[in-house]
């Protein structure tokens, strides 16, 4: 008889013996787990003791067991294996096999006869179990597939003194208690846990733009976007795009003009950081535009449509949509040494084995869209230390892809992703995690505006990402173009529309009403120099200032926190960032002008 971990985890084995004839019932026995993940804060980061103890009840006298084995794969780094039984110590045989090793243990003398009882208890220590990424804490735990009457419980013992709040658990743990995490009897193939309520990765992209025409041409990228889940702290853009805006799906999008045969290596560089929760000052702003975006969010598209409807006739709402994508498909890794050609819903239904992140996607924006739910795709950067539970299947650099759709309910984008479920058993529904960074998002083509990564020249290595405990400055300042009219003289849906000049001071709030009065008034004249006005107004050296174009989404502004009016109200605005140094900042201080 054998029980298994899904997905290539774990693998549990028991030897039978008989001592007469007889068949091979489940119930002939029951199996008890208790796993303990006692866990350390070293200088190398998180290190884990393990203890199994498994409880073996004999339910008939015709059979008993007579060893156990349990294998895991390569990648699971343990050493300083122990195991006993009920006589006492033990040696347990480790064997090597080509993706997993394999502890098997014996009986000395089990106990037979029915309702009898044999326990192993095994130990050992794991490093790489529970992976530091800057200032939060991620665990994968393989589980045991449970059969029948059997209990399974997983019980995490965080260090002592420890302040660790955990941020993401999948399935939530049925107990929090001091420094224990507990999970009875879990249904799922993996337990998910992570600690932290934000991350942060500092961040270099790399664009790659050539025009190889006779004649001029303007080009466009799409930098990392603010969202529901993301924040982005500019360092530098350089060069500086002669051109930034918003489009209709939220991307930041910077406009860059070449000349005839001219190439441009565009660097973008700054922090990303990642929420657990929605932030809630972009909910109005996602609220404002999506009335707009159903005019296309409906739309069938070349990867997005869908001609036979009978598989589909049953599904109702978004969970069973994503149900059915993450089971329809199996995930095809040959896919991504070969031809990774996006195949699109339709094919890919026709084809389930040579699906990647694209098309688990692909199927389930389709088959929303055929039901009347507003989705989208979204491609970017998944931080994955595992590609076989967690694949990166965009080419060029690492990229991975999963949709969005808009919760009529919470009036919010959720993310899901089918494809890193169907590989690693996490639940991607219910909640997200934070190795998801957002480069481009897709409503209304499903194949523009690219994300950085796909701007490419020859092998070169575009994405620079890693995690950061250091957490980003913000800047007091910043200046925005009022842009009640304004769309950068571009043909839009309205008409073409003129620049409107204004500034306006972003702590948008009574305190500071006389500065951005001033501010104001500074700021009427044609042609203004932002960098002199700001100068002149912190009293301060034009070169202790930097002002750049950057695109934002503060619509929120509308409305204080409490709900009350502000100073002036904003709507739709495209910003000028200032930042300014501590020495500036002072000054306006002094000034009593911020507070």
């Amino acid at each position: 008889m054998h029980y298994f971990l899904k997905k290539g985890f774990v693998l549990i084995l028991f030897l039978i013996f008989f001592l007469y004839p007889s068949q091979i019932l489940a119930d002939d026995f029951t199996t008890d787990y208790e796993v303990n993940y006692y866990l350390e804060e070293g200088s190398n980061g998180v290190e884990s003791s393990v203890e199994f103890n498994i409880r073996i009840t004999n339910k008939t006298s015709t059979v008993y067991v007579k060893k156990f084995g349990i294998s895991f794969p390569n990648n699971f780094q343990i050493k300083n294996i122990k195991a006993q039984d009920d006589r006492g110590v033990i040696t347990p045989v480790v064997t090597s096999e080509s993706k997993s090793n394999r502890i098997e243990l014996e009986f000395t003398n089990p106990n037979i006869g029915k309702n009898t009882v044999n326990n192993f208890n095994l130990q050992f220590n794991q490093d790489n179990l529970f992976k530091i990424n800057g200032n939060v804490w991620e665990v994968i735990l393989p589980t045991i597939e449970n059969k029948g009457d059997s209990n399974y419980k997983i019980t995490v013992h965080l260090p002592n003194n420890n302040n660790r709040k955990i941020s993401i658990a999948k399935p939530n743990p049925d107990l929090v208690t001091g420094n224990q995490i507990i999970w009875n009897n879990p249904k799922t193939k993996t337990v998910y846990a992570v600690f932290g309520e934000s991350q942060y990765y500092e961040s270099e992209l790399i664009y790659h733009l050539i025009n190889p025409k006779l004649t001029p041409v303007y080009t466009e990228v799409a930098f990392p976007p603010d969202t529901l889940f993301q924040k982005i702290y500019i360092s530098s853009i350089n060069p500086k795009p002669n051109l930034t805006y918003l489009d209709e799906d939220g991307n930041f999008m910077g406009r860059y003009y070449l000349n005839p045969k001219e190439n441009k290596t565009v660097r973008f560089k700054g922090t990303i950081e990642v929420f657990v929760k929605p932030r809630q000052s972009m909910l109005p702003y996602i609220q404002s535009k999506i009335e707009d975006q159903k005019k296309y969010l409906f739309n069938e598209t070349k990867y997005w449509k869908l001609s036979d409807f009978n598989q589909i006739a049953s599904l109702k709402n978004p969970q069973e949509i994503y149900e059915f994508t993450r089971d329809t498909f199996e995930y095809d890794y040959d896919k991504l040494e070969g031809d990774n050609e996006r195949l699109g819903a339709e094919l890919a239904l026709k084809n389930p084995t040579k699906a990647v992140c694209v098309e688990f996607s692909d199927l389930f924006i389709a088959i929303s869209r055929e039901k009347g739910i507003p989705s989208r795709e979204i491609q970017g950067y998944g931080l994955s230390q595992d590609p076989q539970l967690r694949p990166l299947s965009l080419t060029a650099d690492i990229l991975h892809s999963w949709p969005e759709y808009f919760d009529s309910i919470s009036k919010q984008w959720k993310p899901v992703d089918p494809t890193w479920e169907n590989t690693s058993g996490i639940d991607y529904f219910s909640s997200f995690d934070l190795n998801h960074i957002v480069f481009a998002i897709h409503g209304k083509r499903p194949d523009y505006p690219l994300p950085a990564g796909m701007y490419k020249q020859e092998d070169s290595q575009d994405i620079l990402i890693k995690a950061t405990k250091n957490i980003p400055e913000e800047y007091d300042i910043a200046l925005y173009y009022l842009n009640w009219k304004a769309h950068y003289g571009r043909d839009t849906d309205e008409g073409k529309y003129e620049m409107l000049d204004g500034t306006v001071f972003w702590r948008n709030n009574e305190k500071n009403k006389i500065f951005i009065k001033e501010l104001i008034e500074l700021s009427t004249e044609k042609g203004i120099d932002h960098q002199k006005t700001m100068a002149k107004m912190l009293d301060a050296p034009e070169s202790l200032i930097n002002v750049f174009p950057l695109p934002r989404t503060y619509s929120y502004l509308s409305t204080k926190p409490d709900g009350s009016k502000p100073a002036i109200i904003i709507e739709n605005p495209v910003i000028v960032h200032h930042q300014m140094s501590r020495q500036a900042r002072k000054s306006l201080y002094n000034k009593g002008k911020i507070k």
